[in-house]
């Protein structure tokens, strides 16, 4: 089927739609059975150091309390306590475990009922277990696995290996539906348009000159282990062709290339748009590369001049997001500044808290939406049948992702985008850390 034949079928649908449930994440829900399946990020590392305050997360319309005991075990459990369902927030951190104000029980990160100091029987301890999920610590977040059974192995993705000084770690608060959110980061055509900015100097032409090629993108797409690769070419001069691979990477993140591109190969910019409840989203943002010379300080700038408590945009929705006219004369296409993050959070809560995809009308640049929600839907089947979907990892030899190139590059006359990817694919060296990054760390 072609790509325009593709995205006539999916769009426009009469309602309800059929992708109208992949919105809805809540317990018992088919896309919230099937995130659960996988684990997500809920709080920076950073939020958590020892001695702290207990964590409120909020996460698929579920409550949970993430806190740090005093030997420093991580635990997740449900935000009301198993007794009387008080506000573990409000508990005490000591004794191996949070303690609710209420009545004094104690609990373990595991659930476990370690002391009920007003209650007589000796064996009650035993028939009460708070409910519990694995908590896992990696590239500067905390994830949860809220799904049924044992988790899968936590994902070797490249941008999340290696300690901090490989990476910049950060989340944006969206007030829209995590679908659409997530559904720009795999939409090629947009870097063209949404993206552009002022061009001031040669640095920023070299790191952002791809996104200001507006001529008409070829895009094309390949299913994965991991979910579907796109392949977006431009022209360029003497026959040569501009290859962007990007990656959707099942159920709601992607790889993709970002600040980190101006550095060269080696380097990926992962995406997470993990629901908070159906109409607000955390963007969680992990910008990596292999040599260790992010300038995040730079980065760092940019970002907290846009962002206010919570991790919340400064600019407003009811003043036009601040959106700068006459930027627009000057080559800036959104004029709302140079950061992407920006960018990408107005314009997907610009559709609505939950974008209704009746009013749509897809087209052949939008193959990649069309295959991912395709994907999403097939994985819930297999989810309702019992299975297990896309992207879970079991076992080791199974959790080595060098497949998930990410990577802007030249195609020279004669080499096709497939056989350029094999090629990256099999080199060793594209996401390998150098470890002068870690002892300059040191």
């Amino acid at each position: 089927m072609t790509a325009v034949a593709e995205a006539r079928e999916a769009g426009p649908v009469s309602a309800p739609s059929r992708y109208q449930y992949l919105t809805d994440t809540d317990r018992g829900t088919p896309a919230g059975e099937l995130l659960r399946r996988y684990w997500q990020p809920i709080a920076l590392a950073s939020d958590l150091p020892q001695d702290a305050a207990p964590l409120p997360i909020r996460i698929m319309n579920q409550d949970l309390v993430l806190f740090r005991d005093d030997l420093g075990r991580v635990g997740a459990l449900d935000r009301k306590c198993a007794h009387r369902c008080a506000d573990l927030v409000l508990g005490r951190i000591e004794d191996g475990g949070i303690r609710c104000p209420y009545h004094g029980w104690l609990f373990d990160t595991r659930g476990a009922v370690l002391d009920q100091p007003a209650e007589a029987s000796a064996t009650s301890k035993s028939r009460v277990k708070a409910r519990s999920y694995p908590v896992h610590e990696a590239a500067g977040a905390f994830w949860v696995y809220l799904g049924p059974g044992e988790p899968p192995l936590f994902p070797n993705y490249p941008a999340l290996q290696g300690g901090q000084e490989y990476r910049y770690t950060c989340r944006w608060m969206g007030d829209c539906n995590w679908l659409q959110a997530s559904e720009g980061n795999i939409d090629p055509v947009h870097t063209s348009y949404l993206h552009q900015i002022e061009l001031y100097d040669d640095a920023m032409k070299a790191r952002w000159g791809v996104f200001s090629n507006t001529a008409r993108p070829q895009i094309s797409v390949a299913e994965t282990r991991f979910g579907v690769r796109l392949f977006t070419t431009r022209a360029l001069p003497e026959e040569h062709v501009s290859l962007r691979v990007t990656n959707f990477v099942m159920p709601n993140a992607c790889a993709v290339g970002g600040f980190e591109g101006d550095l060269g190969p080696g380097g990926a910019t992962m995406l997470w748009d993990v629901p908070i409840d159906n109409e607000h989203h955390w963007r969680w943002e992990f910008i990596f590369h292999r040599s260790g010379k992010l300038d995040k300080e730079a980065l760092d700038r940019q970002y907290r001049s846009e962002k206010t408590a919570g991790d919340r945009m400064i600019r407003r929705r009811d003043d036009n997001y601040g959106q700068d006219r006459a930027s627009m004369k000057r080559g800036a296409f959104l004029g709302l500044g140079p950061c992407f993050s920006i960018h990408d959070v107005v314009i997907t809560q610009s559709q609505g808290q939950i974008h209704d995809q009746n009013d749509e009308h897809l087209v052949s640049s939008d193959i990649a939406i069309v295959r991912a929600r395709r994907m999403l839907d097939e994985a819930i089947q297999q989810v309702a049948a019992g299975g297990e979907p896309r992207g879970l990892v079991r076992s080791d030899e199974d959790n080595d992702f060098s497949d998930l190139v990410v990577i802007t590059g030249t195609l020279s006359p004669g080499v096709t985008k497939e056989a350029f990817v094999q090629q990256c694919a099999e080199d060793p060296s594209l996401f390998a850390l150098d470890p002068s990054a870690s002892d300059a760390a040191e």
